[in-house]
Protein backbone atom coordinates (compact mmCIF):
# COMPACT_ATOMS: atom_id res chain seq x y z
CA UNK A 1 0.00 0.00 0.00
CA UNK A 2 3.35 2.50 0.66
CA UNK A 3 3.35 3.66 -2.78
CA UNK A 4 -0.30 4.04 -3.27
CA UNK A 5 -0.40 5.82 -0.38
CA UNK A 6 1.97 8.37 -1.09
CA UNK A 7 0.57 8.69 -4.73
CA UNK A 8 -2.46 9.77 -3.06
CA UNK A 9 -1.60 11.99 -1.01
CA UNK A 10 0.77 13.77 -3.77
CA UNK A 11 -2.22 14.45 -5.85
CA UNK A 12 -4.64 15.50 -2.81
CA UNK A 13 -1.41 18.32 -2.72
CA UNK A 14 -2.79 19.42 -6.38
CA UNK A 15 -5.72 21.56 -7.16
CA UNK A 16 -7.74 18.76 -8.85
CA UNK A 17 -11.16 20.37 -10.50
CA UNK A 18 -12.86 17.40 -12.55
CA UNK A 19 -15.63 18.64 -15.02
CA UNK A 20 -19.15 17.05 -14.99
CA UNK A 21 -21.42 18.04 -17.62
CA UNK A 22 -25.54 16.70 -17.06
CA UNK A 23 -27.58 17.03 -19.81
CA UNK A 24 -31.08 17.10 -19.00
CA UNK A 25 -34.61 17.58 -20.97
CA UNK A 26 -37.08 18.96 -19.36
CA UNK A 27 -40.52 18.22 -20.75
CA UNK A 28 -44.02 19.35 -19.32
CA UNK A 29 -47.25 18.08 -20.35
CA UNK A 30 -50.85 18.92 -18.99
CA UNK A 31 -51.54 21.40 -16.52
CA UNK A 32 -48.81 22.72 -14.25
CA UNK A 33 -49.07 22.53 -10.89
CA UNK A 34 -46.86 23.35 -8.10
CA UNK A 35 -47.15 20.23 -6.28
CA UNK A 36 -47.20 17.25 -9.03
CA UNK A 37 -43.91 19.47 -10.06
CA UNK A 38 -42.51 19.46 -7.03
CA UNK A 39 -42.88 15.76 -6.49
CA UNK A 40 -41.90 14.78 -10.13
CA UNK A 41 -38.29 17.09 -8.87
CA UNK A 42 -37.91 14.70 -5.71
CA UNK A 43 -38.63 11.80 -7.92
CA UNK A 44 -36.19 12.39 -10.01
CA UNK A 45 -33.45 13.26 -7.18
CA UNK A 46 -30.53 15.48 -9.39
CA UNK A 47 -28.91 15.90 -6.22
CA UNK A 48 -28.02 12.41 -5.91
CA UNK A 49 -27.96 11.60 -9.68
CA UNK A 50 -25.13 14.32 -9.98
CA UNK A 51 -23.06 12.86 -6.83
CA UNK A 52 -23.13 9.96 -8.73
CA UNK A 53 -21.94 11.28 -11.64
CA UNK A 54 -19.36 13.36 -10.03
CA UNK A 55 -18.17 9.76 -7.55
CA UNK A 56 -18.17 7.95 -11.33
CA UNK A 57 -15.82 10.70 -12.94
CA UNK A 58 -13.59 11.70 -10.40
CA UNK A 59 -13.01 6.98 -9.91
CA UNK A 60 -12.61 6.67 -13.82
CA UNK A 61 -9.60 9.57 -13.66
CA UNK A 62 -7.80 8.26 -10.60
CA UNK A 63 -7.77 4.93 -11.97
CA UNK A 64 -6.59 5.87 -15.48
CA UNK A 65 -3.81 7.76 -13.56
CA UNK A 66 -2.96 4.65 -11.80
CA UNK A 67 -3.86 1.79 -13.89
CA UNK A 68 -3.52 3.75 -17.67
CA UNK A 69 -6.56 3.82 -20.04
CA UNK A 70 -8.38 0.71 -21.00
CA UNK A 71 -6.69 -1.44 -23.90
CA UNK A 72 -3.88 1.44 -24.54
CA UNK A 73 -0.72 -0.19 -25.14
CA UNK A 74 3.09 0.70 -23.71
CA UNK A 75 2.04 0.75 -19.60
CA UNK A 76 5.42 -1.06 -18.74
CA UNK A 77 5.88 1.80 -15.95
CA UNK A 78 2.80 1.53 -14.43
CA UNK A 79 2.70 -0.36 -10.94
CA UNK A 80 -1.19 -1.29 -10.47
CA UNK A 81 -3.97 -3.04 -12.83
CA UNK A 82 -7.86 -3.20 -12.58
CA UNK A 83 -8.87 -6.03 -10.86
CA UNK A 84 -12.86 -5.99 -11.14
CA UNK A 85 -15.33 -4.28 -9.29
CA UNK A 86 -17.70 -4.71 -6.55
CA UNK A 87 -20.96 -2.82 -5.63
CA UNK A 88 -20.50 -0.43 -3.00
CA UNK A 89 -23.41 1.56 -1.08
CA UNK A 90 -23.06 5.24 0.20
CA UNK A 91 -25.49 6.78 2.40
CA UNK A 92 -25.51 10.30 2.40
CA UNK A 93 -27.81 13.33 2.64
CA UNK A 94 -29.07 13.78 -0.44
CA UNK A 95 -30.11 9.64 -0.59
CA UNK A 96 -28.12 6.08 -0.88
CA UNK A 97 -26.06 6.09 -3.57
CA UNK A 98 -25.08 2.80 -5.37
CA UNK A 99 -22.32 2.41 -7.95
CA UNK A 100 -19.28 0.27 -8.78
CA UNK A 101 -15.85 0.40 -6.76
CA UNK A 102 -13.11 -0.30 -9.12
CA UNK A 103 -10.48 -2.42 -7.51
CA UNK A 104 -6.67 -2.50 -8.15
CA UNK A 105 -3.68 -4.72 -8.09
CA UNK A 106 -0.42 -4.16 -6.74
CA UNK A 107 1.68 -5.03 -8.99
CA UNK A 108 4.53 -5.23 -6.42
CA UNK A 109 3.29 -7.60 -4.22
CA UNK A 110 -0.35 -8.64 -5.37
CA UNK A 111 -2.18 -6.90 -3.37
CA UNK A 112 -5.82 -6.10 -3.61
CA UNK A 113 -7.00 -2.37 -2.81
CA UNK A 114 -9.45 -0.15 -3.28
CA UNK A 115 -7.90 3.39 -3.86
CA UNK A 116 -10.94 5.20 -4.50
CA UNK A 117 -11.71 4.53 -0.94
CA UNK A 118 -8.40 5.93 -0.16
CA UNK A 119 -8.51 9.18 -1.60
CA UNK A 120 -12.27 9.79 -0.36
CA UNK A 121 -10.90 9.34 2.94
CA UNK A 122 -13.91 6.52 3.73
CA UNK A 123 -13.11 3.42 6.41
CA UNK A 124 -13.40 0.02 4.35
CA UNK A 125 -16.75 -0.21 6.05
CA UNK A 126 -17.81 2.83 6.33
CA UNK A 127 -21.23 3.57 4.38
CA UNK A 128 -22.56 6.76 6.07
CA UNK A 129 -20.53 9.47 5.28
CA UNK A 130 -19.61 12.85 7.39
CA UNK A 131 -21.84 15.03 5.77
CA UNK A 132 -24.60 13.03 7.17
CA UNK A 133 -23.31 12.33 10.19
CA UNK A 134 -23.75 15.84 11.15
CA UNK A 135 -27.09 15.90 9.61
CA UNK A 136 -27.91 13.55 12.13
CA UNK A 137 -26.69 15.49 15.39
CA UNK A 138 -27.62 18.79 14.25
CA UNK A 139 -31.14 17.33 13.71
CA UNK A 140 -31.28 15.65 17.47
CA UNK A 141 -30.65 18.62 19.05
CA UNK A 142 -33.94 19.79 18.32
CA UNK A 143 -35.64 16.42 18.51
CA UNK A 144 -35.61 13.24 20.07
CA UNK A 145 -33.51 10.31 18.70
CA UNK A 146 -36.43 8.86 17.35
CA UNK A 147 -38.21 11.97 16.04
CA UNK A 148 -34.33 12.15 14.24
CA UNK A 149 -34.10 8.98 12.61
CA UNK A 150 -37.77 9.86 11.44
CA UNK A 151 -36.74 12.72 10.10
CA UNK A 152 -33.26 11.44 8.18
CA UNK A 153 -35.48 8.66 6.66
CA UNK A 154 -38.19 10.92 5.28
CA UNK A 155 -35.59 13.69 3.99
CA UNK A 156 -32.91 10.98 2.45
CA UNK A 157 -34.30 7.59 2.51
CA UNK A 158 -31.40 6.13 4.71
CA UNK A 159 -32.21 4.17 7.43
CA UNK A 160 -30.20 4.93 10.10
CA UNK A 161 -30.46 3.57 13.81
CA UNK A 162 -31.11 5.53 17.28
CA UNK A 163 -28.00 3.96 18.41
CA UNK A 164 -25.66 5.68 15.43
CA UNK A 165 -27.49 8.92 15.76
CA UNK A 166 -26.20 8.71 19.48
CA UNK A 167 -22.75 8.53 18.67
CA UNK A 168 -22.95 11.00 15.85
CA UNK A 169 -24.42 13.47 18.73
CA UNK A 170 -21.16 12.25 20.67
CA UNK A 171 -18.40 12.84 18.17
CA UNK A 172 -19.95 15.95 16.66
CA UNK A 173 -20.76 17.57 20.46
CA UNK A 174 -16.63 16.28 21.55
CA UNK A 175 -15.32 18.21 17.95
CA UNK A 176 -17.88 21.56 18.53
CA UNK A 177 -16.73 22.07 22.14
CA UNK A 178 -13.16 21.50 21.49
CA UNK A 179 -13.04 23.88 18.62
CA UNK A 180 -15.52 26.17 20.34
CA UNK A 181 -12.82 26.83 23.12
CA UNK A 182 -10.04 27.29 21.04
CA UNK A 183 -11.78 30.09 19.07
CA UNK A 184 -10.93 33.47 19.73
CA UNK A 185 -13.43 35.26 21.63
CA UNK A 186 -15.40 38.77 20.82
CA UNK A 187 -15.70 41.53 22.77
CA UNK A 188 -17.32 40.74 26.08
CA UNK A 189 -18.94 43.29 27.74
CA UNK A 190 -21.95 40.91 29.61
CA UNK A 191 -21.69 38.25 31.35
CA UNK A 192 -24.35 35.83 31.61
CA UNK A 193 -24.45 32.82 34.01
CA UNK A 194 -27.51 30.54 34.88
CA UNK A 195 -27.56 26.66 36.07
CA UNK A 196 -30.61 24.45 35.64
CA UNK A 197 -31.20 20.51 36.03
CA UNK A 198 -31.94 17.04 33.69
CA UNK A 199 -33.04 13.80 34.53
CA UNK A 200 -29.79 11.59 34.92
CA UNK A 201 -29.30 7.80 35.45
CA UNK A 202 -30.41 6.01 38.53
CA UNK A 203 -33.00 8.63 39.24
CA UNK A 204 -30.28 11.13 40.07
CA UNK A 205 -30.60 15.03 38.96
CA UNK A 206 -27.64 16.19 36.39
CA UNK A 207 -26.63 19.92 37.19
CA UNK A 208 -26.13 21.86 34.14
CA UNK A 209 -24.42 25.27 34.36
CA UNK A 210 -24.11 27.55 31.39
CA UNK A 211 -22.02 30.99 31.22
CA UNK A 212 -22.68 33.38 27.78
CA UNK A 213 -20.71 36.79 26.67
CA UNK A 214 -22.60 39.33 24.70
CA UNK A 215 -20.81 42.51 23.04
CA UNK A 216 -23.32 45.35 24.04
CA UNK A 217 -22.60 46.84 20.82
CA UNK A 218 -23.07 44.51 18.23
CA UNK A 219 -25.31 42.12 20.26
CA UNK A 220 -23.10 39.72 19.27
CA UNK A 221 -23.62 36.35 21.45
CA UNK A 222 -21.28 33.68 22.65
CA UNK A 223 -21.00 30.60 24.66
CA UNK A 224 -18.22 30.85 27.43
CA UNK A 225 -17.95 27.75 29.51
CA UNK A 226 -20.73 24.59 29.37
CA UNK A 227 -20.40 21.72 32.45
CA UNK A 228 -22.64 19.18 33.44
CA UNK A 229 -22.49 17.89 37.36
CA UNK A 230 -19.58 20.18 38.06
CA UNK A 231 -18.85 22.95 40.41
CA UNK A 232 -19.26 26.66 39.29
CA UNK A 233 -15.77 27.15 40.01
CA UNK A 234 -14.42 24.53 37.30
CA UNK A 235 -17.13 26.32 35.00
CA UNK A 236 -16.10 29.63 35.52
CA UNK A 237 -12.28 28.23 34.31
CA UNK A 238 -13.65 27.85 30.87
CA UNK A 239 -13.76 31.66 31.06
CA UNK A 240 -10.93 33.17 29.07
CA UNK A 241 -12.57 37.44 29.14
CA UNK A 242 -12.76 39.96 31.52
CA UNK A 243 -16.56 41.58 31.34
CA UNK A 244 -17.84 44.81 32.48
CA UNK A 245 -21.01 43.47 33.97
CA UNK A 246 -22.26 39.82 35.92
CA UNK A 247 -25.84 39.66 35.08
CA UNK A 248 -27.08 36.60 37.59
CA UNK A 249 -29.71 35.03 40.22
CA UNK A 250 -28.92 34.90 44.16
CA UNK A 251 -26.68 31.87 43.49
CA UNK A 252 -23.35 32.69 45.98
CA UNK A 253 -21.65 29.50 44.35
CA UNK A 254 -21.71 31.50 41.04
CA UNK A 255 -21.64 34.61 42.05
CA UNK A 256 -17.83 33.39 44.06
CA UNK A 257 -16.64 31.34 41.32
CA UNK A 258 -17.19 34.38 38.58
CA UNK A 259 -16.16 37.27 40.61
CA UNK A 260 -12.60 37.73 39.10
CA UNK A 261 -14.34 37.70 35.31
CA UNK A 262 -16.06 41.01 35.50
CA UNK A 263 -16.18 44.71 37.51
CA UNK A 264 -19.34 44.77 38.04
CA UNK A 265 -22.12 42.46 39.50
CA UNK A 266 -26.16 42.90 38.75
CA UNK A 267 -28.58 41.14 40.77
CA UNK A 268 -31.97 40.08 38.39
CA UNK A 269 -34.30 42.12 39.86
CA UNK A 270 -36.81 39.25 38.79
CA UNK A 271 -35.28 37.25 40.74
CA UNK A 272 -34.83 38.77 43.94
CA UNK A 273 -38.25 39.27 43.64
CA UNK A 274 -38.97 35.78 43.41
CA UNK A 275 -36.30 34.98 46.03
CA UNK A 276 -38.09 37.16 48.65
CA UNK A 277 -41.21 35.42 47.70
CA UNK A 278 -39.44 32.52 49.08
CA UNK A 279 -38.39 33.46 52.31
CA UNK A 280 -41.79 34.81 53.49
CA UNK A 281 -43.62 31.48 52.24
CA UNK A 282 -40.99 29.42 54.13
CA UNK A 283 -41.86 32.03 57.13
CA UNK A 284 -45.12 30.88 56.73
CA UNK A 285 -46.40 34.34 56.31
CA UNK A 286 -50.39 34.26 54.54
CA UNK A 287 -50.49 34.92 50.89
CA UNK A 288 -52.07 38.39 51.22
CA UNK A 289 -49.76 39.72 53.39
CA UNK A 290 -46.97 38.09 51.38
CA UNK A 291 -48.69 40.47 47.98
CA UNK A 292 -48.34 43.54 50.30
CA UNK A 293 -45.04 43.23 50.45
CA UNK A 294 -44.27 41.93 47.03
CA UNK A 295 -46.10 45.07 45.84
CA UNK A 296 -43.92 47.25 47.87
CA UNK A 297 -40.52 45.55 46.64
CA UNK A 298 -41.46 45.56 43.05
CA UNK A 299 -42.90 49.10 43.40
CA UNK A 300 -38.96 50.35 44.90
CA UNK A 301 -37.37 48.89 42.29
CA UNK A 302 -39.25 49.41 39.02
CA UNK A 303 -39.35 52.79 40.10
CA UNK A 304 -35.87 52.84 40.33
CA UNK A 305 -35.28 51.34 36.69
CA UNK A 306 -37.59 53.49 35.14
CA UNK A 307 -35.74 56.57 36.89
CA UNK A 308 -32.33 55.21 35.15
CA UNK A 309 -33.96 54.92 31.79
CA UNK A 310 -35.39 58.70 31.78
CA UNK A 311 -32.01 59.98 33.50
CA UNK A 312 -29.60 57.82 30.58
CA UNK A 313 -31.79 59.82 28.16
CA UNK A 314 -31.63 63.19 29.35
CA UNK A 315 -28.63 63.10 31.52
CA UNK A 316 -29.52 64.34 34.40
CA UNK A 317 -26.80 62.35 36.83
CA UNK A 318 -27.71 64.46 40.10
CA UNK A 319 -31.22 63.30 39.71
CA UNK A 320 -30.37 59.50 39.11
CA UNK A 321 -28.08 59.42 42.10
CA UNK A 322 -30.67 60.79 44.72
CA UNK A 323 -32.92 57.77 43.22
CA UNK A 324 -30.24 55.22 43.92
CA UNK A 325 -30.03 56.37 47.65
CA UNK A 326 -33.86 56.34 47.50
CA UNK A 327 -33.70 53.30 46.65
CA UNK A 328 -31.63 52.07 48.75
CA UNK A 329 -33.17 53.86 51.65
CA UNK A 330 -36.53 52.57 50.86
CA UNK A 331 -35.09 48.97 50.81
CA UNK A 332 -33.51 49.19 54.50
CA UNK A 333 -36.80 50.31 55.96
CA UNK A 334 -38.49 47.13 54.54
CA UNK A 335 -35.54 45.09 55.70
CA UNK A 336 -36.22 47.04 59.17
CA UNK A 337 -40.15 46.09 59.26
CA UNK A 338 -39.43 42.50 58.29
CA UNK A 339 -36.85 42.56 61.34
CA UNK A 340 -39.93 44.01 63.33
CA UNK A 341 -42.52 41.44 61.98
CA UNK A 342 -39.89 38.54 63.06
CA UNK A 343 -38.51 37.49 59.08
CA UNK A 344 -35.32 37.60 59.80
CA UNK A 345 -34.31 35.70 56.66
CA UNK A 346 -36.27 37.64 54.54
CA UNK A 347 -34.66 41.13 56.13
CA UNK A 348 -31.32 39.39 55.95
CA UNK A 349 -31.34 38.77 51.76
CA UNK A 350 -32.54 41.95 51.38
CA UNK A 351 -29.80 44.01 53.05
CA UNK A 352 -27.19 42.00 51.82
CA UNK A 353 -28.66 42.63 47.63
CA UNK A 354 -29.74 45.91 48.24
CA UNK A 355 -26.01 47.17 46.56
CA UNK A 356 -26.41 44.94 43.96
CA UNK A 357 -29.80 45.52 42.90
CA UNK A 358 -29.03 49.12 41.71
CA UNK A 359 -25.93 48.30 39.73
CA UNK A 360 -27.32 48.82 36.31
CA UNK A 361 -28.64 52.89 37.99
CA UNK A 362 -25.41 53.47 39.06
CA UNK A 363 -23.70 52.70 35.85
CA UNK A 364 -26.72 54.82 33.85
CA UNK A 365 -25.06 57.43 35.80
CA UNK A 366 -22.05 57.11 34.36
CA UNK A 367 -23.48 56.80 31.07
CA UNK A 368 -23.33 53.22 30.74
CA UNK A 369 -26.67 51.00 29.68
CA UNK A 370 -26.77 47.91 31.63
CA UNK A 371 -29.41 45.01 31.80
CA UNK A 372 -31.60 44.57 35.06
CA UNK A 373 -32.66 40.94 34.76
CA UNK A 374 -31.15 37.62 32.93
CA UNK A 375 -33.78 37.42 30.53
CA UNK A 376 -31.12 36.49 27.74
CA UNK A 377 -29.99 33.34 29.99
CA UNK A 378 -33.34 32.24 30.73
CA UNK A 379 -34.39 32.47 27.37
CA UNK A 380 -31.67 29.74 26.59
CA UNK A 381 -32.69 27.90 29.59
CA UNK A 382 -35.68 27.33 27.73
CA UNK A 383 -34.35 26.03 24.85
CA UNK A 384 -32.76 23.31 27.11
CA UNK A 385 -35.62 22.58 28.76
CA UNK A 386 -37.55 22.33 25.24
CA UNK A 387 -34.54 19.59 24.66
CA UNK A 388 -33.78 17.47 27.53
CA UNK A 389 -36.37 18.15 29.99
CA UNK A 390 -39.08 15.54 29.21
CA UNK A 391 -39.93 13.25 31.93
CA UNK A 392 -39.07 10.23 30.01
CA UNK A 393 -35.26 11.12 29.13
CA UNK A 394 -32.57 10.33 31.25
CA UNK A 395 -28.84 11.54 30.18
CA UNK A 396 -25.90 10.66 30.87
CA UNK A 397 -23.08 13.07 31.87
CA UNK A 398 -21.28 13.13 29.22
CA UNK A 399 -24.29 12.49 26.75
CA UNK A 400 -26.02 16.12 27.79
CA UNK A 401 -22.56 17.73 27.48
CA UNK A 402 -22.06 16.86 24.09
CA UNK A 403 -25.60 17.42 23.10
CA UNK A 404 -25.67 20.47 25.12
CA UNK A 405 -22.05 21.85 22.90
CA UNK A 406 -24.19 21.60 19.91
CA UNK A 407 -27.88 22.89 21.01
CA UNK A 408 -26.04 26.18 22.75
CA UNK A 409 -22.95 27.37 20.36
CA UNK A 410 -25.29 26.90 17.55
CA UNK A 411 -27.89 28.83 19.60
CA UNK A 412 -25.66 31.54 20.84
CA UNK A 413 -23.61 32.36 17.45
CA UNK A 414 -25.05 30.18 14.16
CA UNK A 415 -22.08 32.31 12.41
CA UNK A 416 -19.22 30.54 14.34
CA UNK A 417 -21.35 27.01 14.30
CA UNK A 418 -21.29 27.66 10.52
CA UNK A 419 -17.51 27.73 10.60
CA UNK A 420 -17.10 24.28 12.84
CA UNK A 421 -19.52 22.70 10.79
CA UNK A 422 -17.41 23.79 7.55
CA UNK A 423 -14.18 22.56 9.44
CA UNK A 424 -15.79 19.09 10.65
CA UNK A 425 -16.66 18.59 6.70
CA UNK A 426 -13.68 19.17 5.67
CA UNK A 427 -11.44 17.59 7.97
CA UNK A 428 -8.24 16.44 5.85
CA UNK A 429 -7.36 17.30 2.72
CA UNK A 430 -10.72 16.98 0.22
CA UNK A 431 -10.53 17.59 -2.95
CA UNK A 432 -11.99 20.51 -4.89
CA UNK A 433 -14.78 20.09 -6.97
CA UNK A 434 -16.30 22.25 -9.81
CA UNK A 435 -19.55 20.71 -11.26
CA UNK A 436 -21.40 22.12 -14.41
CA UNK A 437 -24.48 21.57 -15.01
CA UNK A 438 -25.74 22.27 -18.43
Amino acid sequence: MGPLLCYLLSRKLRRWSPIISLNNQIQVTGDLSLIPLSRSLDEANLNKEVLRAVLEKAQDQLIDELCGRKYARNQEDKKFQRAGTAERTLVTRHGIIRFKLVKVKSLENGTILRPFLLYLGLEPRKRIVDDLDFECAETAILLTYRDSQTVIRNLTKATVPKSRIHSYVQEVGAFVDQERRKTEKPKTDLLYADGTKAHGLNQKKNEINVIIGKDAKTGEKSLLGLTVNREWRETAKQVKTQAEILVADADKPLRIALLGKALNYQLCVNHSVKEVSMHLWKAGLPKNERREILGRLRAILHTCRNSALKHLEDGDTERLQWRINKTLADLKELAKELVEDGLMGTAKFLRNSANYLVTFARLAAAGIKAPYTNNLIERLMGEIAKRVKNKWMHWSTQGLENLLNILLVRYCNEQLFSEIKEKYLNQGNKPLIQITIT
